[in-house]
Order: structure tokens, then C-alpha cells, then sequence
């Protein structure tokens, strides 16, 4: 009966340290995926990913286009861009495509238009991070082609990622500027990545730079990038928290019912043809170039 006792308590422990977490060494971290309107929401599971592994340990990762900034009128914008690659219900006409968008239209628009903060608290949550010691950049879709225009604008609104951007090996704030699929670079702790596979791009820059973060917080107005940051992380043991940020988005659809409109897609596309009269007066060789080198929305 003793024997027997025994045997039983033996495969009792056994069969206790097959299923104990420690037993199997680090076990995948479970990546999180919520909803955001407000930064509020981040911050406060910075807060607690901080008090659990402490600030030198925590990455805060920020996309820029309707998550901190947002164009200042439609025409330029995010809901400009999206209409005009027909993500969004209302469609473009033929008439109203945007010759040179990538080559072009772009990048001017930047240029000329001014942006505001999706969030008036933003650059003072922002240098809360920063002073608290968090590494905090900037993870952009954006060419690298519109890094002027881009660093102005968050210039601007005081919203500086030199000073908790991540550094190489020695502990320097490096300069980055390379093609993979398409061109990259990265400057003053804002990564450009010309529509590049966000997730992948993290990763990149990560191994680059020699860095590991045992908690990765990504906040991204765009599905596609979080779904992206999700795929790449699905084997790690670090724990992320993906925050898809919809406020814009969200304020646009209670306050009309849609993200866009006909009629604002139509003043859109009005105001882009009184721009081109202009310039096209102005500045006539730039016609020319357009007919000889580019296509409607491309």
C-alpha cells in the first residue's frame, strides 16, 4: 500500500511540473488588442507596464497621420489619401483621381498644409514618458521624402522623439537612411517607412539598434498596421499591447454619419483643381512634367 502511495505522489509531481509555467521555461506573451478614443487609455497601461518592469523597459511606439497629428482641412489628409486609393465607401470619380499622388500631390500637400494634435494633451503625455525615462518613437508610413514637412509639423506642436528615441550599441542617436522594399530611414527618432509592412519594420529597427523591451506599447490609427505589429510579434515572449486608435475617425462618424461625405469628397476634389490652376499658371513646366511622367493615382 505504501508503494503504492509513493508511485502515486511521484506521478502527482511529475505530472505538476509538466504543466507548471516555470517547468517549460518563458512562455509566449499574449498580444493585446484594444480600442482607444483617447490617450488616456495608453497612459494608463504605460503606468502599469512601467510599475511591473520598470521604465527602462517599456518601448512606446507612435504612429503619427490621425494618431498624433491630424491634417487641418480634409484635401492632404488622411481621409484624403484614403479616398483617393478607395478605401473609404465614397469612391473617387475618374475626373476627380489624382494624377502624380505618390510622385507629387503628396508630398506638396504636405508641404502646404498645417496639421493639429488629435489630442490637445498629447505632447504633455508625450514629454511625461520621455521625462520618466520610457524609449518613445515615431513609426510613420510616410516616405522618407517627407521628412521635412513631417518634422515641422511636430515641431510645431512641441513634439520632440530625439530625446527618447531608441539608440544603437553605444549609445548614440543614429542616422538610418536605406531601401528595403522601398526606401526608409530613420532620423531624430522618427522612423519613415514608404507604406512598408509596419510589424516587420519594427522588428528591423529593433535588431538594428541591438534593443529588446520585455512590454511594447504600438498605438495606430490604421487596422492594417496594428494587424501587421500582431502577425510579427505572434511568436515573441514580449508582451504587447496594440492600441488601434480611432478618435478622428470616431468624431467624424458622430458628427455626420460617415467618414467622408459626397459633398466633401467633391470640395476635395474642387480645391485640388483650383491649387493645380494656380500653380499649373504659375509654374507651367510642372503640367508638362505631369502628362509626360505620370499616371491618375499612382
Amino acid at each position: 500500500m505504501t508503494k503504492h502511495l509513493s508511485l502515486f505522489f511521484l506521478v502527482s509531481a511529475l505530472a505538476a511540473c509538466v504543466h507548471s509555467p516555470e517547468a517549460v521555461g518563458p512562455s509566449q506573451q499574449p498580444t493585446i488588442h484594444e480600442h482607444a478614443t483617447t490617450f488616456q487609455s495608453v497612459s494608463e497601461k504605460v503606468a502599469e507596464l512601467v510599475k511591473a518592469h520598470g521604465h527602462d523597459q517599456v518601448l512606446v511606439v507612435l504612429d503619427i497621420d490621425n494618431t498624433l497629428l491630424t491634417s487641418d482641412v480634409d484635401l492632404g489628409g488622411d481621409v484624403w489619401y484614403q479616398w483617393q486609393r478607395g478605401k473609404l465607401d465614397v469612391k473617387p470619380t475618374p475626373e476627380q483621381k489624382v494624377a502624380c499622388l505618390f510622385q507629387d500631390a503628396i508630398g506638396l500637400l504636405y508641404e502646404l498644409g498645417p496639421m493639429d494634435l488629435t489630442e490637445s494633451t498629447v505632447p504633455a503625455q508625450v514629454s511625461q514618458w520621455q521625462e520618466q525615462g520610457l524609449t518613445v518613437f515615431a513609426l510613420t508610413s510616410r516616405s522618407p521624402k517627407y521628412r521635412s514637412a513631417t518634422e515641422r509639423e511636430l515641431s510645431v506642436h512641441g513634439l520632440d522623439f530625439t530625446v527618447s528615441a531608441l539608440t544603437d550599441k553605444q549609445g548614440e542617436l543614429p542616422v538610418y537612411d536605406g531601401a528595403l522594399d522601398r526606401p526608409y530611414s530613420y532620423i531624430n527618432g522618427v522612423m519613415m517607412t514608404t507604406g512598408m509592412d509596419k510589424g516587420k519594420m519594427l522588428q528591423f529597427i529593433l535588431n538594428k539598434t541591438g534593443k529588446h523591451y520585455p512590454a511594447i506599447v504600438f498605438v495606430d490609427d490604421s487596422e492594417k498596421n496594428i494587424t501587421h505589429i500582431n502577425q510579427a510579434y505572434l511568436d515573441s515572449n514580449t508582451e504587447m499591447h496594440l492600441f488601434h486608435y480611432t478618435r478622428i475617425e470616431n468624431e467624424r462618424i458622430k458628427n455626420q454619419g460617415t467618414v467622408l461625405t459626397q459633398a466633401q469628397a467633391d470640395q476635395m476634389a474642387t480645391e485640388w483643381q483650383d491649387i493645380n490652376a494656380l500653380l499649373d499658371r504659375v509654374f507651367p513646366e510642372r503640367a508638362a512634367r505631369q502628362e509626360a511622367g505620370c499616371v491618375a493615382g499612382e
